[in-house]
């Protein structure tokens, strides 16, 4: 699913922490603000001025009316979906290819479990690019495509993937002739996270709540649906603001799912994102989506019976207009404020030696820049700081505070705004947040 272009995805996680109320904590959260990633960047990308085919296909260049005739085949690919027509869907595939035939099956059942809205492909046809391996040597050729596809009551707006699709010419027509996965990322971010491509899905909508899970997961959904709404209504609660539904919850494990986190020796529990509506070249964000959930699906079982967790991811949800243009301690340290509530400092522990790390730590508030360096350590200290700040002005100030942020945002130096804005909204000084953080870590059991 494309992602907006504000800033590259941080990889966080929460660290491990017992309460009175609950277990060791062992699966933290990630946090993806919106990157847009709709540029064709498959495995075979990569432009040609001419199609030159690849392996054994001779040279081609493409006429009008072959490029008019792929843009057809895939107005026929859109519309089989919508109209649930998987014969003339599978007719648009070249069937020498038994292994792409029962992969696009999967991908138009997936597809058709979805509430859908409105299905389009679009194409950028000014720039052809390298087309992957097909059997034969009839010509082949690779536009730019890209899915545009939209979720009823979900989605505000088509999200736009670019999709890795070379189409050949048999018999003088056009099919499609591969499809690459998605790309992933040294990051960890997907290019084309697209979670109806792949494993079979299922899907359940409660209202504008969207969630899919693998089918062999099925029996899960039910309750991870469920489970999400209350959640939702629980954090809007806590939090002041309106409960909003309108969410994508992906815990399948097609694209970007088993390795959230290049930095932590835990995988991550979920990463929280915007979707976004592009161009037909998908080389131009337009206005955005919707907002997506990826949950790791290993951990699936675990989540449904683990609400504190989602809990966190929701309030990145449900404050997701705030939290873009915030500091990552004051979006992480509310996130666990919410997913911690009501516990108390004096009712938490820490380890012996976390509790060490932590009170030696520099007095400061963890800025962008470093908080990934020793995460352990930095959500303690932004929760601690967020959670005095709450004693001292209540959540309505401390919506202020990110509202400051987002009415201040220049650049992705956000940290730079914080000393002024904790004057302007609190009247106290950066200095004193941090005494009063410190001041409750001192309390923590160890």
């Amino acid at each position: 699913m494309s992602q907006s272009p504000a800033t590259t995805p941080t990889v966080i996680y929460a660290p491990g922490v017992t309460s009175p109320f609950r277990g060791r904590r062992f699966v933290g959260a990630v946090t993806a603000t919106l990157l847009l990633a709709g540029c064709g960047s498959g495995s075979s990308s990569g432009s040609a001025a001419l199609l030159g085919g690849s392996g054994q296909h001779p040279t081609f260049e493409p006429t009008h009316a072959d490029l008019a005739e792929v843009r057809a085949l895939l107005a026929r690919r859109a519309r089989s979906v919508l109209h649930h027509d998987e014969q003339a869907f599978l007719a648009t595939v070249d069937d020498r290819d038994s292994s792409l035939v029962a992969d696009q099956r999967t991908t138009y059942q997936n597809l058709t479990r979805l509430p859908l809205a409105s299905l389009a492909y679009t194409t950028d046809m000014s720039s052809l690019l390298v087309p992957a391996e097909v059997k034969g040597t009839d010509p082949v050729l690779r536009p730019v495509v890209v899915e545009q596809v939209e979720i009823r009551g979900t989605m505000t707006a088509p999200v736009s993937n670019s999709v890795d699709q070379t189409f050949v010419r048999r018999d003088g027509h056009w099919l499609l002739g591969a499809e690459s996965d998605p790309s992933q990322g040294p990051d960890g971010d997907a290019a084309g996270e697209r979670p109806w491509y792949g494993v079979p899905i299922v899907a359940r909508s409660d209202g504008p709540l969207t969630v899919m899970v693998d089918k062999s997961r099925a029996a899960m959904l039910g309750a991870l649906t469920s489970e999400i709404g209350d959640d939702i209504d629980v954090d809007a609660t806590l939090l002041g603001v309106p409960a909003r539904h309108d969410i994508l919850v992906d815990a399948t494990s097609n694209g970007a799912s088993t390795s959230f986190s290049t930095l932590s020796k835990e995988q991550a529990g979920a990463v929280t994102f915007g979707l976004a509506h592009t161009n037909a070249a998908g080389d131009r964000y337009l206005r955005p989506a919707g907002v997506a959930i990826k949950l790791n699906p290993h951990d699936v079982s675990r989540l449904v019976g683990s609400r504190f967790l989602l809990r966190h991811e929701l309030t990145h949800f449900l404050l997701h207009a705030y939290l873009s243009s915030s500091p990552r301690w004051l979006s992480e340290g509310i996130a666990n404020w919410v997913e911690y509530y009501p516990d108390d400092y004096p009712a938490l522990r820490l380890s012996s030696d976390l509790y060490d790390r932590v009170t030696h730590a520099d007095r400061e508030l963890p800025t962008v820049g470093v908080f990934n360096y020793d995460p352990d350590v930095h959500y303690q200290i932004a929760q601690a700081a967020v959670t005095w700040l709450i004693a001292h002005g209540g959540m309505a100030k401390l919506l202020d505070l990110m509202r400051a942020y987002r009415e201040g945002y220049q650049d992705a130096n956000v940290d730079a705004l914080t000393p002024r804005l904790l004057r302007q909204v609190y009247g106290d000084t950066e200095r004193q947040v941090v005494d009063g953080a410190f001041g409750l870590i001192a309390t923590y059991q160890h």
